[in-house]
């Protein structure tokens, strides 16, 4: 079995259940056998002996399904996948073969409680991982649909499509929808915030921030984007820079959800923009603590050498610019062996430019 060489196998436990005819085992491993063959008809039969010798055994039912499932007994493989559930519920294939039978018969919706138990048991297996994704597309292109047919001009309609090219970063699409969504129903929660989103993306930050602002006019406790304009306030440049007013929001976001740790490394910036360097000390600490190996971590040391040197301790200024070249020596190494991020969490911002930091402090 393990070399692949399936039909010495079936011959070796062909021989161990005529030796051995109450041996359920040795019946769930000819089946195995058989099914790798491609012999499904005696696989069924085996995998159904094994089952009538040993009604609990586990893997069995698992592997009966998905000779069913082959055979395009859909009906049957359902049956026999749910009683594995039973049998062994810690056993993640089982779920995912449950969701996989389910979408075979059109049913994304019914596939996805399986497929999310699966993912739960397992949540690094690739095959998982596609088939649960590929039932939430099919619910989610369902209802889309059935959005475009009852108004293929309604705001919900350019709302989603701005978010698709949002997605694939063809940001001037994106902000040609949302404004679209955002003239027919200027008062709509999220609205704001998603175009403010991609003005930030193309870099017109000025927009962005009143966007932000009309958002937080509709939703004043929208921590999402009291974090995203404090932050945008206390960037380093030219444009819609008020540290004061970032400073305030990022901390009234802080006090709502103590969860946005990158919102620390924001007000730190801020906090070194109003010449409050000791409470920056503590925010970029913060930042580093929440997840000392995140790219946040690493410009967060390089912002306190640059407050250690100008408050003249060198020793600190020293250590901290060592940790910023280790951590970007360790970047460059991942960035040879991955390929760039393609989906940003909803609160995650961009994070400085290490090199343009290093390059701009330079005299």
């Amino acid at each position: 079995m393990v070399a692949g060489d399936f039909n010495a196998a079936i011959t070796a436990y062909t021989n161990v259940t005529r030796k051995m005819p109450e041996f359920a085992e040795g019946y769930f491993n000819l089946g195995l056998a058989l099914q790798q063959a491609g012999r499904l008809d005696e696989a069924r039969a085996a995998l159904e002996k094994a089952l009538r010798l040993k009604p609990g055994l586990r893997g069995a039912n698992l592997f009966l399904g998905v000779v069913a499932y082959r055979q395009n007994r859909f009906k049957d493989a359902e049956a026999s996948l749910l009683q594995e559930t039973r049998i062994d519920p810690s056993s993640a294939k089982a779920f995912m073969w449950l969701g996989v039978c389910r979408l075979a018969q059109d049913d994304p919706r019914g596939a996805i409680t399986p497929l999310d138990k699966a993912y739960a048991l397992d949540p690094h297996d690739v095959d998982i991982l596609y088939h649960r994704g590929h039932a939430y597309l099919l619910v989610a292109n369902a209802s889309y649909s059935a959005m475009f047919a009852m108004d293929h001009d309604s705001m919900r309609v350019h709302q989603v499509l701005a978010e698709a090219y949002a997605q694939a970063y063809r940001t001037q699409e994106a902000i040609d929808e949302f404004e679209i969504a955002v003239r027919m129903v200027p008062r709509q929660p999220g609205l704001h915030e998603e175009l403010a989103d991609q003005y930030w993306a193309a870099g017109q930050l000025d927009k962005a921030a009143g966007r932000y602002r009309e958002e937080l006019a509709i939703d004043p406790r929208s921590v999402s984007t009291q974090y995203k304009l404090g932050s945008l306030l206390v960037l380093e440049q030219k444009q819609a820079q008020n540290p004061t007013e970032g400073v305030q929001l990022l901390r009234d976001a802080l006090k709502a959800d103590p969860s946005l740790s990158d919102a620390h490394y924001y007000l730190g910036t801020g906090l070194m923009g109003i010449d409050r360097d000791q409470d920056a000390i503590g925010e970029f600490q913060r930042a580093i603590a929440a997840d000392p190996n995140d790219d946040r971590a690493m410009t967060s040391y390089y912002k306190l050498a640059q407050i250690y040197r100008k408050l003249h301790e060198t020793h600190e200024a020293q250590t901290a610019m060592q940790d910023f070249q280790r951590m970007r020596a360790q970047v460059k190494a991942r960035q040879v062996q991955k390929s760039a991020q393609i989906v940003r969490k909803r609160t995650e911002l961009p994070v400085d430019d290490p090199e343009k930091a290093v390059i701009s402090a330079e005299p």
